[in-house]
């Protein structure tokens, strides 16, 4: 297959390159907070707005990726897919709102102990925002249009910094004015969305009746919601369980670990965020989609792999200058954390290959095993190991979720399994007519 620099290339770099100016911007933040809160108020600011993004995950019944798989192969129109995800968002909200009104009242306690009720009923507010912004996002990614999705992930930090550094610095609010700047971004976020989405939505063609619609983006969707909420779970777990076991001021610590080796993930994103509508696109060809996913995949696991072995000499360096003394521990938690969030962004690409076959039930089952190996790890070793342990358990859920996802790749696409891994002829064919070009 001769990969040429198409638009599916041009998306990529385009999007990699603006999701690094945001993640500068988050960082400047990150930076920001952990100074002006301290270890304490970092965490507990970080616990706050788990809530929203918690009740997200947990409800969001998959519409999102719905959206992309259905609209990139002209399925579903955009206009009535943003429909239903009004009708939608709205009966979630409601749910959710009850939900965490109740988690408040009657789990407060033990999902977020030492972290004060006002905090949590502010970030609350923020869920309906936050739910309707990731369905309406999902509609300009499921039509390719990387260019105005793009600039949303650039203001939308933006936004943030400046709501929450204003508000911190003039009404001297400190973690309450960081939870209501971050409810301010989003609802702002949500209001560029929909104007940016205004030309899509005078289209007067219907592809099909609402209630067929309905039904074909929920049977889709709830099978990538399992997979996503367990897959939340394995992401933020650690977190929940770090301030179960220690206090906030470990957990704020061991935040800012995860914040850097996250950072890592901005390749693979940029790839995951044009990749999942061009395979699901190519449903008719099969060739082409057997090609292009190990190619992807082995640049996304090289890339990353390069950037964290800069991370791991410059850590301690960084950390110190950046966010000061009192986060020095948060070195070794990231080097810890390293091989995973390499394996993390490498079964990124597998697992949207594995979506776009119209399998994300895979994912689920994946997703399912890996949170128990992630739970009882972290149980065991946080005890034990306190933060350090936490970054053991994750990579060690990471990279099973890799292998995991290797295996299932493979007898899904009938390539063989070190296809997504070796470095090939092809590989430096295309590095070469990169360069010319």
């Amino acid at each position: 297959m001769d990969f040429k620099l198409t638009n599916l290339s041009r998306n990529i770099i385009f999007t990699f390159f603006r999701q690094l100016i945001s993640i500068v911007i988050s960082l400047g933040l990150s930076v920001f907070l952990a100074r002006t809160l301290g270890p304490e108020g970092n965490g507990l600011y970080a616990l706050a707005i788990l809530l929203p993004t918690l009740l997200t995950s947990f409800l969001n019944l998959g519409i999102a990726p719905a959206n992309v798989y259905f609209i990139s192969r002209n399925e579903i129109s955009l206009k009535d897919a943003f429909y239903l995800n009004l009708l939608l968002s709205g009966m979630i909200s409601l749910l959710g709102l009850f939900s965490g009104i109740l988690i408040i009242f009657f789990l407060g306690d033990y999902l977020f102990p030492k972290v004060p009720n006002l905090l949590l009923w502010v970030s609350l507010i923020v869920f309906p925002v936050s739910l309707i912004q990731s369905f309406s996002l999902s509609l300009l990614q499921g039509i390719q249009d990387f260019d105005r999705f793009n600039k949303i992930l650039i203001i939308t930090p933006i936004i943030n910094f400046i709501f929450i550094l204003v508000i911190i610095w003039l009404l001297k609010l400190n973690v309450l004015g960081a939870v209501i700047g971050y409810g301010l971004s989003q609802i702002s976020s949500l209001f560029l969305t929909i104007y940016f989405l205004r030309p899509y939505l005078a289209d007067k063609d219907s592809v099909m009746a609402l209630k067929e619609q309905t039904k074909k983006s929920l049977s889709y969707g709830w099978k990538a919601h399992l997979s996503n909420i367990l897959a939340f779970l394995n992401y933020r777990l650690d977190i929940f369980l770090v301030n179960f076991f220690l206090d906030p001021v470990a957990t704020g610590i061991y935040v800012i670990a995860v914040q850097i080796a996250e950072r890592l993930w901005i390749f693979s994103g940029a790839v995951s965020t044009v990749l999942l509508p061009r395979l699901s696109e190519l449903h008719e060809d099969e060739i082409k989609r057997r090609a292009l996913t190990p190619i992807i995949a082995r640049w996304v696991l090289l890339v990353t792999f390069l950037f964290s072995i800069f991370i791991a000499f410059t850590s301690e360096f960084f950390i110190k200058i950046l966010f000061g003394e009192e986060y020095f521990k948060a070195s070794l938690v990231l080097l810890l954390l390293l091989p995973g969030i390499v394996c993390g962004s490498f079964s990124r690409i597998l697992a949207n290959d594995l979506a776009a076959r119209g399998k994300p039930e895979l994912n689920m089952y994946t997703a399912l095993i890996i949170v128990t190996v992630n739970a009882i790890a972290n149980i065991i070793l946080i005890p034990r190991l306190g933060i350090n342990g936490a970054a053991v358990a994750t990579t060690l859920s990471y990279s099973s979720n890799t292998m995991t996802k290797l295996y299932l790749y493979s007898k899904c696409s009938q390539n063989k399994w070190w296809k997504p891994i070796v470095i090939g002829r092809e590989d430096f064919a295309l590095i070469k007519r990169v360069l010319q070009r």
